[in-house]
């Protein structure tokens, strides 16, 4: 990454997201861009226009669970999982930002998967990296109900999304998911069909945080559930049912 491109980067993040946003995670994140950059030249990791695109659509867009996250909790050494993961964002992002961090990463592409590995290496940063997909994980004892927060800035309908994430959240955590302002409220997949999911799930919207990007029309959003109870032993339900036979 140039240090123009990196100049604007560090600047919108400290004027709209992270006012303590310092050099060291400006350091990462050039690594991290250039790594994306180079592997993308391989294999379809991730869409972006162009540089500008990459840094505000996707790492800035990233960012923004950070600030959300900050303004739910003070407590650090926070257990964090990212669903879905691809190239690493959210958690990625997310993680350079809020530094002491236990971030789990899940992602079902084994080629993705190495990627991660490298840029683990590549940034020295302390990592876990699932090849696995998400309600696999949920199902496991080890990794039930283990996480204060889990992250899910994947493409896919609200209600499914709900029930890979809840259960992999301790009771009074809290599920990060991305959205665009207009597919959040959408009828058919937004939050008017998942009464029913955040019923059984037992989970309730905490908090709604709105944001424009640089470059992009689009309104963006973030919507927080907060788990209120134990997830019933029945969810996640196999592979394909949560989509098939959404909640």
């Amino acid at each position: 990454m140039d240090n123009a491109l990196l100049e604007c980067l560090r600047t919108y993040i400290l004027e709209n997201i992270i006012p303590d946003f310092g050099d060291i995670q400006s350091k990462k994140f050039a690594q991290y861009f250039d790594e994306i950059v180079e592997w993308n030249n391989k294999f379809n990791l991730i869409s972006f226009k162009n540089f500008n695109d990459l840094i505000y659509r996707h790492f800035c867009d990233s960012l923004y669970g950070a600030k959300l996250i900050k303004s739910l909790t003070k407590k650090t050494g926070l257990k964090i999982a990212d669903i879905g993961t691809g190239s690493g964002m959210p958690g990625i992002p997310v993680k350079i930002a809020l530094g002491d961090t236990d971030l789990t990463l899940i992602e079902s592409i084994n080629k993705k998967c190495k990627f991660l590995e490298n840029v683990k290496d590549k940034l020295n940063i302390d990592i876990k990296i699932l090849n696995a997909r998400a309600e696999e994980i949920g199902r496991k004892k080890q990794y039930r109900q283990k996480y204060d927060f889990v992250l899910s800035r994947a493409v896919s309908k609200l209600s499914p999304n709900l029930e890979f994430a809840v259960p992999l959240l301790k009771t009074g955590g809290y599920f990060i998911v991305y959205k665009t302002k207009n597919s959040a409220f959408d009828e058919n997949e937004g939050l008017p069909s998942v009464k029913n999911a955040l019923r059984h799930l037992g989970v309730k919207l905490e908090k709604f945080m709105e944001y424009k990007l640089p470059e992009q029309e689009l309104i963006y959003c973030l919507l927080a559930f907060k788990k209120y109870k134990e997830t019933p032993d029945m969810f996640p339900r196999k592979t394909g049912i949560p989509q098939k036979r959404p909640l």
